[in-house]
């Protein structure tokens, strides 16, 4: 209607007729009906209905605005009634709405439509639930590079959106709409990620405010957050500088206490550096073989202990049950509104938490085939940490100096890394080592003392 108006002001000093099929397809609204008619009035177009003669004496306006009423009347009870059955389906535990990323609507014979995870966004999505509850992904900005760099969407992401996506509990298998109000309950669809790790992801989301994504935060500066001013013991920013022909990287101290402030080290030669240090790295393959041993060992003692565990939460579970049928026969008993709501919201709150329990005991659930293949993984990746990092791919980096180093490293401008503190992965294979009489060949970059730059 609008591009209708605006081609008629282009063009003022043609006469137009517009031809609707029917009242209700001129307007539904009472106050935009009239108002569309002045603007028609105005611009000298007349209008013309199928099934409606429009009149401009004191009767036809009258029986004008009846029929326009009534065309309101009827989009308001059709709203009414498409919300009604909209939430009788929520209820039940079917997403009536648009599918959300990652689900696709399909037919079955049983349940009508219903979600069905859709690829691959929905491993997409996993992987961003499961690595932002896990510290994989340390801000809201981390996702959207991840999904930026991967088959997600061909249109834009931005931080909103990724917002809205870590909020819906739909991932996790249920649903709910206080607007409606449904509350949370058990989907018939089937689910993407855990309750459990929805939830420590609305903890994060809770606990944390929005982070910016920085264009220095890049593969171009990996190192970036992790490097230390060694005179100083702050944090080395990292920016580029324009030379001659081209662009150069930098990083520098930015502390104005320290001796190194604003002086810069090339990026080129931190990285160079860097990967020095990852080539020392290695243990040997005796080592490799003992701590898988030794490991395999202590997670058989582990799935012992998780189904001591699991016995604990069957016994949770059922207590939880029965404070819901206690509850449920006092709200039965009970006369005062204010009684039953308060019955009510402790009887979602038990609901809540025996779903928590189950998914819980579903969590666990373990398979020595799967725990023995991520353990070839991560020994696999700790034999050769470099062929890891040479990767154009900044989380993997993120993983290299989570599980090597114990801390941040700091950073020589002329003698390279100082003496780097191991993780407890690399010390655990120099326990084995020390033990059986064999070397773990862990490099080791010693900085000469000095007292200034």
């Amino acid at each position: 209607m609008q591009r209708l108006l605006a081609h008629a002001d282009n063009h003022p000093h043609r006469n137009y007729v517009v031809i609707f099929d029917d009242l209700s397809r001129f307007a539904r609204d009472v106050i935009f009906h009239f108002k569309l008619r002045q603007a028609f009035e105005t611009r000298g177009i007349k209008p013309l209905c199928l099934n409606f003669n429009f009149d401009d004496s004191p009767e036809g306006e009258m029986f004008e605005g009846m029929v326009a009423l009534q065309n309101q009347y009827h989009r308001k009870n059709n709203r009414r009634q498409v919300i009604q059955k909209m939430k009788a389906r929520l209820e039940k535990g079917y997403w009536p709405h648009y599918p959300p990323p990652g689900y696709k609507q399909v037919k079955d014979p049983a349940h009508g439509k219903i979600l069905q995870p859709h690829e691959p966004q929905a491993s997409l999505i996993r992987e961003v639930f499961e690595g932002f509850a896990s510290g994989k992904f340390l801000s809201q900005a981390d996702v959207v590079k991840f999904l930026r760099a991967t088959d997600y969407s061909n249109g834009p992401i931005y931080q909103e959106g990724v917002r809205r996506l870590l909020r819906r509990v739909v991932y996790a298998g249920y649903v709910e709409r206080e607007e409606w109000e449904v509350s949370r309950r058990k989907g018939q669809h089937e689910a993407i990620i855990s309750l459990e790790t929805f939830q420590k992801v609305q903890g994060k989301l809770d606990g944390k405010c929005r982070v910016a994504v920085r264009k220095s935060d890049s593969l171009d500066f990996a190192l970036r957050g992790f490097l230390l001013c060694p005179f100083c013991q702050g944090a080395l920013t990292a920016s580029w500088s324009r030379g001659r022909s081209k662009m150069y990287r930098f990083y520098r101290c930015k502390s104005p206490s320290c001796v190194r402030f604003n002086k810069s080290v090339s990026g080129d030669f931190v990285d160079a550096e860097f990967v020095k240090l990852l080539q020392s790295i290695y243990p040997k393959p005796g080592a490799i073989r003992l701590a898988k041993a030794v490991v395999l060992e202590l997670w058989e003692h582990k799935v012992g202990s998780l189904e001591q565990q699991q016995r604990s939460l069957e016994t949770k579970l059922k207590e939880t049950r029965r404070q819901v049928d206690v509850l449920a026969g006092r709200v039965v008993k009970a006369v005062d509104e204010r009684v039953i709501s308060a019955y009510e919201e402790q009887i979602a709150k038990y609901r809540s938490e025996g779903d928590l329990l189950q998914e819980r005991m579903k969590g666990l659930g373990v398979s020595s085939v799967s725990f023995e293949t991520a353990l070839e993984v991560v020994l696999n990746f700790l034999e050769n940490p470099l062929v890891i990092w040479e990767k154009r791919d900044i989380n993997a980096k993120r993983v290299v100096l989570k599980l090597l180093f114990a801390e941040r490293l700091a950073f020589h401008p002329k003698f390279g890394f100082e003496t780097a503190l191991k993780s407890p992965f690399i010390g655990l294979f120099e326990q084995f080592a020390t033990k059986n009489s064999q070397d773990v060949e862990v490099g080791r970059i010693e900085l000469p003392s000095e007292s200034g730059p």
